[in-house]
């Protein structure tokens, strides 16, 4: 795909992402992306996880960046993080207790390779956090609204969920640290414009999590509302879902990306403690 032929896309999940790693790759991007994540001081926190309680928005550099992470892991490693990632996508709106698909133990097992969202958390002015919170609020339940609709009921858990926010967060001096969200925002979305086109990314500006993108490149954004509709509604009315996710599963399309020798396919790093 040609940087011409990308101008015609109306969301990235349109895009061919073996192409677009391809391209990144060719273009810089990915190195470009680790000196935006080498700009944030070393910090540490109490590692209690409680920011890991889903899996964050990311970026579509970020999306490829983990597409290639997950190219060199094993096939059963890989369908494992897969299935975590549709279980997320398909019951996130019913299931209160559950947290990002990489958490393991209280550890993040990508921790070198963790989005911005989550280098950010905890680093950002108080009057940010209050506004992200309060859109979070109003965004979780506008989608309550709209499932109650089909008779799925979102627990209020599930709402409050999404506006856990940390004041723990010190740098090695210990002292707090305020990072301009906005400007490292801007930098990662110049980034996404050298793939996608600049409406795209201004659209999607990020607020998709790794399964939602999995999620719209193996079905298409109607397609899965319409899987995640009927699978609530199931277990919701204590109906059998396994044999239906089950197929769900057997027929995603998930980009199949062969592992690649190269600069990115690192020895994997032990899995850490999350720290910012």
């Amino acid at each position: 795909m040609t940087p011409h032929e990308s101008d015609g896309l109306s969301a990235s999940a349109e895009a061919d992402p073996e192409r677009m790693l391809r391209r990144a790759q060719k273009a810089g991007l990915f190195e470009s992306l680790r000196r935006i994540y080498g700009e944030f001081p070393e910090t540490t926190c109490e590692n209690c996880a409680r920011c890991c309680f889903e899996s964050p928005g990311i970026f579509y550099i970020e999306y490829l960046h983990l597409l290639d992470l997950l190219a060199g892991m094993t096939d059963e490693r890989r369908a494992e993080l897969v299935r975590r990632a549709f279980r997320e996508l398909l019951f996130s709106w019913i299931e209160p207790e559950r947290t990002c698909i990489f958490l393991e133990s209280g550890r993040c097992t990508i921790y070198d390779r963790r989005p911005l969202a989550c280098r950010l958390f905890g680093l950002v002015p108080a009057v940010d956090r209050e506004r992200a919170e309060a859109e979070a609020r109003m965004a979780a339940r506008q989608e309550a609204r709209r499932l109650s609709q089909f008779g799925i009921e979102v627990p209020e858990a599930v709402i409050q969920r999404s506006l856990v926010s940390c004041a723990n967060v010190r740098d090695a001096r210990g002292q707090s640290v305020s990072i301009d969200g906005e400007a490292v925002a801007a930098k990662m979305a110049k980034l996404d414009a050298a793939l996608i086109p600049q409406q795209v990314v201004i659209q999607e500006f990020c607020f998709r999590s790794l399964p939602e993108r999995l999620g719209a490149a193996s079905f298409g954004e109607d397609a899965i509302d319409g899987l995640r509709v009927q699978l609530l509604r199931r277990a919701q009315a204590d109906q059998p879902v396994r044999e239906l996710l089950a197929l769900v599963l057997a027929q995603a399309r998930v980009p199949r990306l062969e592992a690649r020798a190269s600069c990115l396919h690192q020895r994997p790093a032990r899995a850490r403690r999350r720290k910012q």
